[in-house]
């Protein structure tokens, strides 16, 4: 019989993982400042541009309605303050409206106007005076005419 060569199979957890670690020679230079040497790990992440926009969007309607609801309440709040102002003065004005009704006697202030020698309206001789007002002459234009006063008017 022939000597068969004991061939032994390893297994290993993954593949590759029997290839042998080559380790990197580094000779860079260390005293380069630190973001000069991260700088190629940096990853980029692409940005949509419509949703950039879709954001900055809705961070502007955000401010607009925000606005808004502080105008809003400033409007209620100078609602409110003229409703109380009306208020103050529709009191003033039946005060005042009272005042001038109970104040004043009508029979009194006639006896001194006569006594200081007024005459009442209805002793008093009227004259009327007629006046008609002068006809003007109707000048009819032509079509030409209307036309250029109409031009001078638009571009005077």
């Amino acid at each position: 019989m022939a000597l068969q060569a004991d061939v032994q199979y390893v297994k290993y957890p993954m593949n590759g993982t029997a290839a042998w670690k080559v380790e990197r020679n580094d000779e860079r230079d260390n005293t380069a400042p630190v973001y000069a040497r991260h700088r190629a790990e940096r990853k980029v992440i692409a940005v949509d541009p419509v949703a950039l926009c879709g954001i900055a969007l809705a961070v502007v309607m955000l401010v607009a309605m925000v606005v808004g609801l502080v105008e809003y309440r400033h409007s209620l709040q100078q609602a409110a303050q003229m409703s109380m102002y009306v208020q103050q003065l529709e009191q003033e004005n039946v005060q005042l409206q009272q005042t001038y009704e109970e104040g004043y006697d009508l029979d009194e202030i006639l006896q001194i106007a006569l006594d200081a020698g007024m005459v009442p309206a209805e002793d008093m001789q009227r004259v009327r005076l007629g006046m008609e007002p002068p006809q003007q002459e109707e000048t009819r234009m032509s079509f030409w005419d209307t036309v250029t006063t109409f031009l001078t008017g638009i571009f005077a």
